[in-house]
This record gives structure tokens, C-alpha cells and sequence, in this order.
């Protein structure tokens, strides 16, 4: 999960940059600090993690591992017997808040997806989640 984390930060990093690239722009402090906020903060945390290989430095962000107990709902609550255990992942950020990486990948995703709408000369995104789906 490690590698796919990583990869997925570099990647946030290098579509940022093909943006300002493809615009010819070029980033200011003012900018990049307000790229780093985008995503609830998160952009700027996905920039830690894929710099933290790059420099050689460990940024104070972390993933734990755990597991999460799924239950399956109906219209009168949980159906027995369909319960199921999963390893669930966290990201400590470096403010010592955890969340979920599931969460971490969704709101990343969609605050590209929105970058991509709301700018006239880019084509929108398909929606990440039917990317997500999988079959049992």
C-alpha cells in the first residue's frame, strides 16, 4: 500500500506542475501556499510525503495500519452475517490528525476533478469512484 501512496502523492505533485507548465506560469509563494490548502490541506501533505523521498528527508507523516469491520445495511439496520474485516489504513498528518486513506484519496481526487471543471480550458474528469469499483 506503501508504494501506491507514494506514487499516487508524486503523481499529485507532477499534475500540478504540468498545469503551471502547460500555462506558463510560473508559481509564487503566494500560490504554491495556496495550492498546499486545497483538498482540506491535503495537497500539501500528499506534496510532504512525495518530497520526503526526493530530499531524502522524513516529513512528520505516517500511516498507521488497523482493521475496520464492515457491516452491510438494510432498511432495518445491520444483516447479520454478512460482517467483514478489512485492514484499514490511516494517515497520521503533521498536525497529529488521523484520516483514513480512503478519505485522503477521495478528497484529492476531487479537488482535481473540480480544478478540471471550473477551468475553461481543461476538459472535466470523469468521476474518480467509477474507477474504485471492483468485483467480489
Amino acid at each position: 500500500m506503501g508504494d501506491h501512496l507514494f506514487n499516487f502523492c508524486v503523481t499529485n505533485s507532477s499534475l500540478r506542475d504540468w498545469i503551471l507548465q502547460s500555462k506558463d506560469e510560473k508559481g509564487d509563494a503566494a500560490f504554491h501556499s495556496a495550492w498546499r490548502e486545497k483538498a482540506d490541506g491535503l495537497f500539501g501533505e500528499c506534496a510532504d510525503i512525495a518530497n520526503a523521498s526526493k530530499h531524502l528527508v522524513v516529513k512528520p507523516v505516517s500511516v498507521s495500519v488497523g482493521n475496520q469491520k464492515l457491516s452491510a445495511l438494510g432498511p432495518n439496520g445491520v444483516i447479520e452475517g454478512l460482517e467483514k474485516e478489512r485492514q484499514a489504513f490511516s494517515i497520521v498528518r503533521s498536525s497529529g490528525e488521523d484520516i483514513d486513506l480512503f478519505m485522503f484519496f477521495f478528497k484529492i481526487c476531487r479537488a482535481w476533478e473540480e480544478h478540471f471543471e471550473n477551468d475553461p480550458t481543461l476538459d472535466a474528469l470523469p468521476f474518480h469512484g467509477e474507477f474504485l469499483l471492483t468485483t467480489v
